[in-house]
């Protein structure tokens, strides 16, 4: 491009008459105006929201503007070379815009581009000009070419550096959606997204303690990597008892796994289903225990009760929920027998019909009181 502009210049008639000169003049500043702006545009986002069609109208405006001005000036009365050079003028037009049109497609452009020049070169070779007049017209003619291909090509690595940027904005973006989910429920998800503050109100779901007895114990007897087998057997089995039942796992907190029924997450029916998830684990673990050889037992409380639900802080980012009907199922918990399940009075009026428990029995909740509590009557041996 370079060489051939220096061609161009030094190869400039002095022979020609000055309205060829003017005219030359003239449509080089109207090539350079529109390159200017085009070059500005494509590296916006106003580029790639509406994309090459207003660039196009722009350089077709200035087209009319600079065929309109030199028409103006000249009248009927302009020399046949300055009518010549208006074919110059409409071949650059042509050539910037089908660079523009052409983006992102460099082969296309150039076939089409050299297609026209190899026309205009022939057109040319009909006039009566001079070798010199031909060569520096077709100088002319080979320095646009090679600036629409500079200026396609430039667009073209610009649309694929921007598309190779999106394709790896949105792998990220899958990446944290897949971690968000992972931790949260998907509604509160998107809600966070959204910018919305979550926390919400429940005025009665069930909350689920399934807690290791003897932890402390199991944690001498057991070398750490094979503890955490034991343990994560454990976790794994009420996961997969929680996905059969609707139930949403809210956290695990040391050896102790905490859920709920009937929360954000859940699709269960609340206390009935609460109380079938509890005997799936115990009763999946004891036959975990046997291929295992390892005496782990479980114990579970379940109460149900009017709690608060929500998202706190910006690191970490976990659905928790609280109050004190959390504070009486984790008490209940501690107050249930091994392998089996104690449920508070309110839970047991929820599920009586569908359960068999046993008498009532008022014990004494550290920081609640005294309590009645119902023990399931199918617990695990």
């Amino acid at each position: 491009m370079a060489i051939a502009a220096l061609g161009n210049i030094i190869l400039t008639p002095s022979f020609a008459s000055e309205q060829a000169r003017i005219a030359y003049s003239i449509s080089a500043v109207a090539l350079l105006v529109i390159s200017a702006i085009s070059y500005y545009f494509a590296g916006t986002r106003y580029y790639l929201e509406q994309r090459r069609f207003d660039i196009i109208a722009i350089g077709s405006i200035l087209a009319a503007g600079t065929i309109l001005a030199v028409a103006g000036t000249y009248g009927e009365g302009a020399p046949e070379d300055l009518l010549a050079s208006f074919v110059l003028v409409l071949l650059g037009l042509l050539l910037w815009s089908t660079a523009i049109f052409w983006v992102a497609n460099v082969k296309g452009y150039l076939i089409i581009a050299a297609a026209m020049v190899a026309i205009f070169i022939a057109y040319d070779m009909t006039l009566d000009y001079s070798i010199f007049q031909h060569l520096q017209r077709s100088l002319v003619a080979i320095t646009m070419l090679a600036m629409g291909f500079v200026a396609n090509w430039e667009m073209d690595h610009r649309a694929r550096e921007i598309f190779r940027g999106l394709q790896k904005l949105d792998v990220e973006r899958e990446k944290t959606e897949t971690l968000l989910y992972n931790v949260l429920p998907q509604a509160v998800a998107k809600r966070l997204r959204a910018g919305e503050v979550v926390a919400d109100s429940f005025s009665d779901i069930s909350i689920i303690f399934i807690d290791v007895i003897g932890f402390s114990k199991l944690s001498k007897q057991l070398s750490p990597g094979h503890l955490v087998e034991q343990l994560n057997g454990f976790f794994l089995i009420a996961d997969e008892c929680a996905d059969r039942y609707g139930i949403e796992k809210v956290k695990t907190i040391g050896d102790c796994y905490l859920a709920v029924s009937g929360g954000t997450a859940s699709s269960g029916h609340g206390a009935k289903d609460a109380v079938n998830f509890a005997k799936d684990v115990i009763a999946a673990m004891q036959d975990k225990v046997k291929d295992s050889g390892v005496d782990i037992k479980l114990r579970c409380g379940i109460h149900s009760g009017p709690v608060v639900g929500g998202v706190v802080g910006v690191n970490r980012l976990a659905y928790d929920y609280w109050g004190d009907t959390m504070n009486i199922a984790s008490r209940i918990e501690g107050a249930a027998l091994p392998n089996g399940i104690a449920v508070s009075e309110t839970t047991y009026y929820q599920c009586a019909t569908s359960h068999e428990f046993g008498s009532p029995e008022t014990i004494a909740l550290k920081g609640v009181g005294d309590m009645q509590i119902y023990r399931l009557k199918t617990e695990v041996a």
